[in-house]
Order: C-alpha cells, then sequence, then structure tokens
C-alpha cells in the first residue's frame, strides 16, 4: 500500500510538472511561430527560420507545404505581377500535390520556339517566357526543367509526409519519445529525491563543512540549506527543458503542426548556437580568470607560509603566535580584494550600465549604513595587535566580568560567572578600561593578587589581627602559598582599623568563588580566635550588647555584660551602685 500511495503521488507531480511545462512551451514558442509570417525579409536574423519572402530584385517563391520550389522575377507584362504571378502557381501546385491521381512523372514540360509550358497532366501551371530568361540568363527549357524537377521533388515530399507509413512513424516516434521523456522525468525526481536524502544525512552526520585553507566559510547546516535549494532549483530546470525538447520534437512529426514544431526546433537551435558562439567568444577571458585564479591561490599560500614562519618564538619575538591565525586571514582578505579588482574588466557585463548601478548602489549603501559596522571590524583588528585579552581570558569590561567566549571581527562574547553570554561590540571595547585577570599567569606563569578589606576594632592586637587573616588565607582554596598571602593596613577609622588581606592565586576564572572561600574562613578564623568582626555604628554602642561571635564559640555559661555608668572615681552617680546592679536586683526582687 506504501508504494501505491507513493506511486500515485509521484504521478501526479509529474502530471503537474507536464502540464506546466507544456505551458511554458507553448507561451515561450508562440511569439518565433507568429513572427514567421511578420518577417520582413530573408536576411532577418531572428531565432527561427522565417517563412520565404520575396522582392523585386530576388523574386516571390513559390512554396508547396511552406517550402520554397523556385522564386519568380517577371510578371506578364499587362496581365499579373511577379508577386500574383507566384500566388498563382503556389495554388496550383498546391491543388496538383493534394490529388492523389495525379503522379509526380505527369509533371512535364513542353516546349515551342519562343517559349516552354510546364503542364502537370493536362493542367497548366504556368509557363517560361523570353522575359524569364532575360531574369535569369537561362534558356526558357533549360528554366522550364529545372523547375519541373523541383515541383517532382516537392509533390513527392509532400505525400510522403502524409502517407500513412509516414504518420505511422510519426506515431511511433511519439510514443518513443513519450516513453523516453517519462523515465527522463522519473529519473530526475527520482534522482533528486535520493541527492536531497544523501544531503540531509551528510548534515546530520556534520560532515558538510565548507573551508577554504584553515578558514570555516560555512557550516554543515548553512552547506546543506544551499545545496538542498540547488537541487530544488535545478529539478524543475531540468524538467522544463526536457519538456521544452519533447514538445517541439512530437510537433514536428506531424504536417499540420509541422511547421510550428520545425520554428521550435530552429528557435532551440538558434539559442544553442548563440550560447556556443558566446561561450566561445568569451573563452580568451575566461582563460584569463583561470590565469588570476591560480596566481591569486599561489600568492595566498606564500603568505600564510611567510606568516607561519613569522609567528615562530624562535624568529621574530616581536611577531605573537596568536598573531598567525588572524593575519592569515587579513592577508588573504587583501589579496582577493585586489584579485577581484583585477578580474572586474574580464567579467561578464563589466562596464555595463547594470552594473555600474549595481556597483553605485552597493557603494552608497556601505557609505550610508555600515560606519558603525566598520568601525566595529576596525576596533575588532586593533584589539587582535594589541593583545589586550586572548580567548578563556577572565576579563572585566565596564560593570562585565567574565570569560572571553568569542573574540570576531565585529563583537565581543564575554560569559559570567552567573552564565549570562554579554555580547559587547568592539567599538565599546576599544573605549573603555580592560582589565585581564588572566593576562600575567599566562604570558610570565606569575599570580593574580587577590584582595578584601576587613575592619576591626583598636582593642585588638594588630600582629594578633595580621596572623589569623593570613592563616585564614592559606587555608583557602586556590591559594597559592608561595608568593605568602601579607596584611597591609590601609585606614585608622575613627572607631576600627581597615585590615587589607592579600592572597595569591593561579586560576583567575575561580576568582569569586576563591572570593566567597576566603570569606569564609575569614569569619571562621576570627571567630576561632575570639575576633568580632565590628563596624562603627555597632562599635559604638559595644557594652550592653550579645557578642557578635556565633554562639559555637562562646563558653556555655556566657551571659551578656550589662550597661556600665560609672563616676570618676568608680562609684555610680553620688555614691549610687551602678546601673547593672541596681538592675539586677530589681529584676530579682
Amino acid at each position: 500500500m506504501g508504494f501505491l500511495a507513493d506511486w500515485r503521488i509521484q504521478r501526479r507531480r509529474l502530471r503537474r510538472w507536464l502540464l506546466l511545462g507544456l505551458s511554458v512551451v507553448l507561451l515561450v514558442g508562440l511569439p518565433p511561430a507568429l513572427a514567421i509570417a511578420d518577417s520582413p525579409s530573408p536576411a532577418d536574423a531572428s531565432p527561427v527560420r522565417p517563412e520565404a519572402v520575396g522582392n523585386k530584385v530576388d523574386g516571390f517563391p513559390v512554396t508547396l507545404d511552406g517550402e520554397p520550389l523556385f522564386y519568380v522575377k517577371q510578371g506578364v507584362d499587362g496581365v499579373t505581377t511577379a508577386e500574383e504571378r507566384a500566388g498563382i502557381i503556389t495554388q496550383r501546385l498546391g491543388a496538383i500535390a493534394a490529388d492523389p491521381d495525379l503522379s509526380p512523372d505527369a509533371i512535364r514540360a513542353q516546349s515551342t520556339g519562343t517559349q516552354t509550358v510546364v503542364l502537370a497532366g493536362d493542367t497548366v501551371l504556368f509557363t517560361v517566357r523570353q522575359n524569364d530568361v532575360a531574369a535569369y540568363g537561362l534558356s526558357h527549357p533549360e528554366l522550364a526543367a529545372d523547375a519541373v524537377e523541383r515541383i517532382q521533388q516537392g509533390v513527392s515530399d509532400y505525400r510522403d509526409r502524409r502517407s500513412l507509413r509516414r504518420i505511422a512513424t510519426s506515431v511511433g516516434m511519439t510514443v518513443l519519445s513519450t516513453i523516453a521523456v517519462f523515465l527522463v522525468l522519473r529519473g530526475i525526481l527520482f534522482g533528486s529525491s535520493k541527492l536531497l536524502t544523501y544531503i540531509r544525512q551528510r548534515r546530520e552526520a556534520d560532515s558538510l563543512t565548507l573551508q577554504i585553507q584553515a578558514v570555516r566559510v560555512l557550516g554543515s547546516g548553512a552547506t546543506s540549506y544551499l545545496l538542498g535549494g540547488l537541487v530544488r532549483l535545478l529539478r524543475p530546470v531540468l524538467i522544463l527543458l526536457a519538456l521544452y525538447l519533447y514538445v517541439p520534437f512530437v510537433l514536428s512529426q506531424f504536417p499540420a503542426t509541422a511547421a510550428f514544431g520545425d520554428s521550435l526546433l530552429q528557435d532551440i537551435a538558434f539559442r544553442l548556437s548563440l550560447l556556443a558562439q558566446g561561450f566561445v567568444a568569451y573563452l580568451p577571458k575566461l582563460a584569463m580568470i583561470g590565469v588570476i585564479a591560480l596566481l591569486t591561490y599561489y600568492v595566498i599560500e606564500f603568505a600564510r607560509q611567510v606568516i607561519i614562519e613569522l609567528g615562530r618564538h624562535d624568529v621574530y619575538p616581536w611577531f605573537y603566535p596568536e598573531w598567525v591565525q588572524p593575519t592569515n586571514r587579513l592577508a588573504m582578505l587583501l589579496i582577493v580584494a585586489i584579485a577581484m579588482v583585477i578580474v572586474g574588466p574580464y567579467l561578464p557585463g563589466f562596464g555595463s550600465p547594470a552594473f555600474q548601478g549595481i556597483s553605485l548602489f552597493l557603494g552608497a549603501l556601505l557609505t550610508l549604513g555600515s560606519s558603525s559596522a566598520v568601525a566595529n571590524a576596525l576596533s575588532g583588528i586593533i584589539l587582535i595587535y594589541t593583545r589586550a585579552f586572548q580567548l578563556k581570558d577572565f576579563i572585566r569590561i565596564n560593570d562585565v566580568v567574565g570569560e572571553v567566549q568569542d573574540k570576531s571581527l565585529f563583537v565581543t562574547r564575554v560569559l559570567t560567572p552567573k552564565q549570562e553570554t554579554v555580547t559587547i561590540p568592539n567599538a565599546s571595547v576599544l573605549n573603555s578600561n580592560v582589565i585581564n585577570y588572566s593576562a600575567i599567569c599566562r604570558e610570565s606563569s606569575g599570580h593574580l593578587l587577590l584582595y578584601t578589606t576587613v575592619t576591626m576594632g583598636y582593642d585588638l592586637p594588630w600582629r594578633k589581627v595580621h596572623e589569623v587573616l593570613i592563616e585564614a588565607a592559606r587555608a583557602t582554596a586556590d591559594v597559592v602559598p608561595v608568593p605568602a598571602p601579607f596584611v597591609l593596613q590601609t585606614a585608622l577609622n575613627d572607631f576600627n582599623v581597615s585590615y587589607e588581606l592579600n592572597a595569591f592565586t593561579a586560576s583567575p576564572s575561580k576568582m569569586p568563588d576563591i572570593y566567597s572561600r576566603l570569606h569564609q574562613n575569614i569569619q571562621d578564623y576570627c571567630n576561632a580566635a575570639d575576633i568580632e568582626i565590628l563596624s562603627p555604628a555597632f562599635s559604638a554602642l559595644r557594652d550592653g550588647n550579645h557578642s557578635t561571635i556565633p554562639a559555637d564559640y562562646l563558653p556555655a555559661d556566657y551571659k551578656a555584660p550589662s550597661f556600665v555608668v560609672q563616676g570618676t572615681n568608680g562609684a555610680g552617680p553620688l555614691g549610687n551602685p551602678t546601673f547593672s546592679e541596681t538592675n539586677q536586683e530589681s529584676n530579682g526582687a
């Protein structure tokens, strides 16, 4: 059942293409066929063979079945003109050719002293007179004999084309050509389907990537899309071409449509001839384009080898290895641009108004609408050669912190620790301060210095604070022991001291995690050392408040101290007990 359904679908599709092709052939072929009757002269260079027409110099044709047999240059004085005489003879020949009882051998010439009469049985076709002799330069018997021979051959051909044998042959050729065109169309549909399936399989296998040198031009998806579109475009073109050849061939097999079919075939031949002549005339330019393309290829290869040699560490230390790939691309782009300028005069249509108009339009479009794109591209090139950052570097651009995920000609993409991809135009990057946390580790095997500030009270010995903070830094993962961590006292504030803890790491990309673990360790080690991390507002109300150290680090019998108000002699005001004692007694009561 599946096979039958597929066959029905293919048959309907083939029928649709046949109808479409027939319509196109009729639309394309009808104007040349109609132009036969309107052709102005025999020398007209129309794409089809024009019907023979006459003039006073060359004569007027006598035709049979559309084919000229001979030309009449002289009329009968006082009776008919040359054109009218040719028309009369043509009508008589048509009647004779359509009479099956009259044999072609019955057509003969009878000569007298001054003229020769051409007869078909007892019917007079025409008479060759002395004025005809003067026009052709031959004697009237010779002219008549030549005309009789042409008429006999024309009548034989006319009847042969309409014989049962010829009609049977035409029907057979039509059947064979129909079968052949059906098989061709079926093969086109089957082959295109198989080709599309193969392209889809190659795309799924990711094996359609198009590369020039080391530059990836198209991925598998884009290549498969282009190839699939090309196949879908060529399929109707091939179908219409097959129908365009089939229809005029069938029409030319039958006398009633032979003129129309022959005109289509001649039109095809004429167009193919023009195409071949144009191709042959274009061959020198095409050869020059091939030579320029070959030279361009070798120049690109030579430039690539030179750039690779420049990028070696032991050759030119000022040319960095990361410059090799972008320099290769820029050099290839420049060489190809120069080659296109040289090839331009050899391209078809170069210098034509259409070519110039398109060039002006594209130039104006690039000038007016691509200023930002050009600025971003130039900024991208500058960023490459300034070596501000590389792929996988951990950087900061204004408020954006993250790892460089992509660095193209127009934009830079940064992946933040929150897994957000931020796209920044290269012009903005070039105009901003770029902080590269990975450069010191990558270029000189150094270490990135991380720092954080903690405020402590003045009642704490600073040496103890230094010791605790350093121990917290050493206990943090990804903080290297050498160089050793150290502490700087950056400010003596009104209520506390600012201690800046500095630690080194070789993993800049883990900076957010390192800071988090470092702050955790500072809290744990300060709590274990009975050190409170205070803020100025909190330290102003220190007495009477519960300790900020977590309960796990405090003794089991810990109690929050009371507020103490004392005089200068150590007693309360006016010798009364302290506020805390009074408060305790009242609470106890």
